[in-house]
């Protein structure tokens, strides 16, 4: 399964499943999936997707963990974060049915890998490496793999190598840089070239996408190095098209039929921009700009594209997605009947008038403090991954449905509301309070009647 192939690496938000059928549609033999924490997994809620004809696997709030369909079900590998055997063997147990293989990320030198004793941090610690790998193995019903980061000490990395081999694993891919080095420095062929002549079970180069363009890089790649398969993360970023036999297709042909697989699996909008910010410099000699910025819609993108019709089309033409109906649901159970909804207009460019200035939420507090007010509390509640404001005063509790895009937004939100609702006079004061604007124009000298902070004092 692993010998003679080129491979998708696993990438955190690009790696999605639209991104891994256009890979494997251009030639790529196996797409690794983004990593996904093996506790996340396990309190994920498994969901058949008729709408999509996907199998997902969401997080309580309804936000996505994890999504696959029969399409790749025989070339896609999933990728966990652990850092005990326990929680590994009991996301091996729920996610095997549905893919072709598992593998556990030891190379990842993130900080929210280091910290939860997760990615490169296994790497110095042989013993808990050994216990993890084992007990997948034992359980396990398909292939277990490892990708790991080379150490500091060649001697240690070539040692850690043969114990991974001695647990069992089907196969081992190295990215030849070590959890310090950036991946703008050259990658270690040298040790990986070691590696292989080491060990019995195939080895997956990984980190050569500085040094490859095309399909016959690869395979000459593989070839120097003795190596079984070559994994790009970076160069099939650029262009999925990189596995072709026949060369790399024009980068806006590659985007049109990503874009295609996005529509037909309902991608959210801040995987879409994470994912195309990649090709935005291929579309510089375009009459039109591409508009890439926090407002922007997917339907605004399919649209650029020239995909609205078949975006249009495929809407009208499938039942809802099993996520949204759960969302919906979700949303209804964590509602409250006693709540006082409040609704005004709000955008993003409200908040933006307020730069530079006091915020709804600032100003509010000052007058509660003015006035007396000082049992009001703001929190935030969020629902894949829109959030929602809420401020409790004296036993009610208002809120303002958004959506709304990060939490403070929310917690503005319901402030400005609340404000607009109890004819609460809006002013923008500058910080300093040397000043007060009436409008974006007028500026008008502050006074003891006009600033709550002065009124305070």
């Amino acid at each position: 399964m692993f010998t003679n192939k080129l491979i998708l690496s696993p990438m955190v938000r690009v790696g999605c499943l639209p991104f891994r059928l256009v890979c494997l549609k251009y030639g790529a033999d196996l797409a690794y999936a983004e990593e996904v924490i093996g506790q996340r997994l396990c309190e994920a809620i498994p969901v058949k997707n008729d709408g999509l004809g996907t199998m997902d696997f969401l997080d309580p709030d309804g936000c996505l963990c994890f999504r696959t369909c029969d399409e790749e079900k025989d070339k896609v590998v999933f990728q966990m974060g652990v850092s005990d055997a326990e929680t590994a063997v009991k996301t091996a147990q729920i996610i095997q049915p549905y893919v072709a293989a598992i593998d556990v990320n030891m190379g990842c030198p993130k900080s929210y890998s280091i910290k939860g004793n997760m990615g490169a941090a296994l790497l110095t610690q042989p013993e808990l490496v050994k216990d993890i790998l084992t007990s997948l193995v034992n359980v396990c019903t398909i292939p277990v793999t490892c990708k790991i980061r080379i150490l500091q000490d060649e001697a240690d990395t070539l040692a850690l190598c043969q114990l991974i081999e001695s647990t069992g694993v089907s196969a081992l891919t190295v990215h030849g840089r070590t959890r310090y080095t950036t991946s703008r420095q050259p990658c270690d062929y040298e040790i990986i070239s070691k590696i292989k002549k080491l060990l019995k079970i195939p080895v997956i180069l990984n980190g050569a996408s500085l040094d490859v363009k095309n399909e016959v890089d690869m395979r000459r790649m593989m070839s120097e190095t003795g190596v079984d398969g070559v994994m790009l993360a970076r160069a099939a970023w650029s262009n999925p098209s990189v596995f072709r036999k026949e060369g790399p297709l024009p980068i806006k042909e590659v985007v049109t039929q990503y874009m295609k697989y996005c529509i037909t699996y309902e991608v959210p909008l801040h995987i879409l921009k994470y994912t195309i910010v990649k090709f935005k410099g291929i579309f510089k000699d375009d009459d039109n700009h591409f508009p890439i910025s926090r407002y922007i819609t997917c339907n605004e993108v399919y649209k650029f594209f020239g995909l609205e019709e078949f975006y249009e089309n495929l809407k009208g033409s499938r039942p809802e997605n099993a996520q949204t109906t759960y969302q919906k649901n979700k949303r209804v159970k964590l509602s409250d009947p006693t709540h006082v909804v409040l609704t005004c207009e709000w955008t993003p460019e409200i908040l933006q008038s307020f730069r530079q200035a006091v915020a709804p939420l600032q100003m509010l507090n000052q007058w509660f403090d003015v006035n007396g007010v000082c049992t009001q509390k703001f929190s935030v509640s969020e629902h894949n991954r829109t959030f929602t404001g809420f401020l409790k005063i004296d036993g009610e509790t208002f809120v303002t449905d958004g959506p709304f895009k990060n939490k403070k937004m929310a917690r503005q939100a319901v402030a400005y509301a609340y404000m607009i609702k109890h004819n609460i006079e809006i002013r923008y004061y500058k910080r300093s309070c040397n000043s007060l604007v009436k409008d974006a124009n007028q500026k008008i000298k502050c006074t003891d009647e006009n600033c709550p902070k002065r009124v305070k004092s």
